[in-house]
């Protein structure tokens, strides 16, 4: 993807870059770094490319963040990465498992940007979303977590599944090993114990496996360390944003109460 390659811009030059509905402005005017982020509509046909010379300037009407940085800083480069808290993800329609079985599901997961100047691994100046998603509360009001709320199809299979280029594959595997049925309303993927890949052109995440034991009982949780198995070459993009050394056991199916969703 050359969109994550370093690209060296003129000084006073105003430079677009598109990630989805994310739109990125960028200018480097002697030593100082302006930026403007805006957000178009989301739609299967956002764009996707890396910085762009705008003839035309910026639009009217919006205001730069300003950084002062090094004389290098006419190098910049975008780094693709996860959402940097958790997501709670829900099903369109309602998932059942029955006791004992598994499921496998693909979760298209909108990726985040980060703006790096200066050369080799560059200076990170911000760190922004692509998509923009509202917040939600995962526990009870004693040992909840703010999170964010993504609602999705839950494909079974990579065939089915519509990826936008701003957005990445997480396989996220789910047991029942309860001797209840699983009723799946919402899951919670701590994202930021994953990496980034890129194969193909398309993004991708380490598997997670969530093991379901019971109403009231805490479940085990395993972020994969492994790359995703794939036909193509795999390439890491970015490490996680949080190292896990072990397994967590945390609750990651099942009700949710406390906050509504903002």
């Amino acid at each position: 993807m050359d969109i994550w390659q370093s690209t060296t811009v003129a000084p006073c030059a105003v430079y677009q870059a598109c990630i989805g509905p994310l739109v990125l402005w960028f200018r480097y005017v002697d030593g100082e770094v302006q930026v403007v982020q805006t957000y178009e509509p989301e739609t299967s046909e956002s764009e996707l490319h890396g910085f762009k010379a705008c003839p035309d300037g910026l639009p009217a009407g919006l205001n730069w963040s300003r950084w002062i940085t090094d004389r290098d800083a006419h190098h910049v480069r975008l780094s693709a990465c996860l959402p940097n808290r958790a997501v709670v993800v829900r099903t369109e329609s309602p998932v059942k498992i029955l006791p004992g079985k598994e499921a496998l599901f693909y979760v298209s997961l909108p990726i985040w940007i980060k703006l790096l100047v200066g050369k080799a691994q560059g200076t990170e100046l911000c760190d922004m979303p692509s998509v923009v998603r509202s917040n939600t509360w995962f526990g009870d009001s004693m040992e909840g977590e703010l999170c964010y709320s993504l609602v999705t199809r839950a494909r079974r299979t990579i065939e089915e599944a519509d990826q936008p280029a701003h957005k990445a594959y997480c396989p996220v595997k789910i047991k029942n090993g309860s001797d209840e049925r699983l009723d799946i309303e919402r899951f919670c993927v701590r994202v930021e114990h994953l990496s980034l890949y890129e194969s193909k052109g398309m993004l991708w995440s380490n598997e997670v496996a969530i093991s379901f034991q019971g109403e009231g009982r805490m479940g085990q949780v395993n972020y994969s360390r492994n790359k995703p198995k794939l036909d193509a070459e795999v390439k890491l993009l970015t490490p996680p944003r949080t190292p896990l050394k072990e397994t967590l056991l945390r609750r990651s199916v099942g009700s949710f109460v406390g906050l509504n969703d903002s």
